[in-house]
């Protein structure tokens, strides 16, 4: 070959490769750019938003920050299919963008709103726990209809599901178990007030007589015997002073007055000690049986006869008394004042015959009852 011919033809090549050189780096520059960080950006930033709860606690930026990573990788996809020159991702990176965006602004409200859930439940737990640690003794105490104590139960068992999803950061489950137990405690505990309510207004009543038996146990210098169902308790007086004080347990149906045999309720009046029984004539320790029926039992007894609140073929019911065997934690005799056998002894020691009993609703109105238990 001659020497001319070598030169051209290595020019030739060196133009070629450069040419295809140019042509290779021309191509890859109207490639365009790859949409892969900006999507990538968008994914970790919903995992970021998944991993804080931000499906539970921001329900709705955390599912537009997914459809937007979907619309992101569906327009990715459709680029994709088209030539490679043609290609357009600003439509991919606008979506990602959106997703990135729509995930962080999740989070930053799952932040704020786990706070206030957090709060919330916590500030509900306790006020829930003070109240039934207030009431939920005389609560469980009163003869109620079974569905009431049912729905107590079931929010007792609510507020404890939710203290476990406290501790276990799970602040909505634990919200909507908190709302409900809210329902179920606040609404049998309203009804119990009412009911309490309507009970008290025989308080002046119960004033009364409770007054009257201080003041003849001062007058006379003697021994009486003061009753009250709420709270719960049996006083011994000498000379108008309180000697001794009891934890006492009554009727099962104990809210009220006894009203016939049967009902299981602890009557309410001014009565006196008629015999003092111990040993074989008693199967309770020690007893003191009173005078029920009085005269104004047989009065109200017969009256209630007559206008149809009892049946034609009801009887009175007799046979109470205050005795021992007490201590049990609830009430549960059929209409007699229990007391722990120890106490009864006490005051088995000062009673005698004709010795006054009184049995009231209480010595304290409501108000002063509930702001007592509130104290506690």
């Amino acid at each position: 070959m001659k020497s001319g011919s070598l030169t051209n033809l290595i020019v030739y090549s060196i133009v070629a490769v450069v040419l295809i050189a140019l042509g290779v780096l021309a191509f890859h520059a109207l490639v365009p750019e790859s949409p892969q960080p900006e999507v990538e950006q968008a994914r970790a930033a919903i995992v970021r938003a998944r991993d804080q709860q931000s499906g539970i606690y921001s329900p709705r930026l955390f599912r537009e920050a997914q459809n937007s990573y979907d619309s992101a990788m569906a327009a990715w996809r459709s680029e994709n299919e088209r030539f490679i020159l043609l290609r357009n991702y600003e439509r991919v990176i606008i979506f990602a963008e959106s997703a990135e965006k729509n995930a962080e602004d999740a989070m930053r409200n799952t932040a704020s709103r786990t706070k206030s859930l957090k709060s919330s439940l916590e500030s509900e737990i306790a006020r829930l726990n003070r109240e039934m640690a207030s009431f939920e003794k005389i609560f469980l105490s009163m003869p109620l209809p079974p569905d009431v104590r049912k729905k107590h139960s079931r929010g007792k068992l609510l507020i404890k599901e939710a203290e476990i999803d406290f501790n276990k950061e799970r602040y909505v489950d634990g919200n909507l178990k908190i709302t409900e137990a809210n329902e179920y405690i606040s609404g049998t505990y309203n009804l119990a007030r009412t009911t309490l309510q309507e009970y008290f207004k025989h308080y002046p009543d119960w004033q009364e007589w409770a007054m009257e038996t201080i003041e003849q146990s001062r007058k006379n210098g003697s021994y009486a015997i003061l009753v009250e169902k709420i709270p719960p308790q049996c006083h011994l007086y000498h000379g108008g002073k309180k000697k001794y004080t009891f934890e006492a347990e009554f009727g099962t149906n104990w809210l009220g007055d006894k009203k016939s045999r049967g009902d299981m309720a602890t009557p309410e009046g001014k009565y006196t000690v008629t015999r003092k029984l111990s040993g074989g004539a008693t199967k309770y320790h020690k007893a003191l049986l009173i005078n029920y029926p009085n005269k104004i039992d047989v009065q109200e007894f017969n009256e209630r006869i007559r206008s149809g609140q009892l049946p034609v073929d009801a009887s009175i019911g007799d046979m109470i008394e205050i005795h021992g065997e007490g201590g049990k934690g609830g009430h549960w005799t059929q209409g007699c004042v229990a007391l722990k056998n120890s106490d009864m002894d006490i005051l088995y020691r000062y009673a005698s015959k004709g010795t006054q009993v009184t049995i009231i609703g209480s010595a304290l109105t409501l108000e002063e009852f509930f702001s007592s238990r509130e104290n506690l």
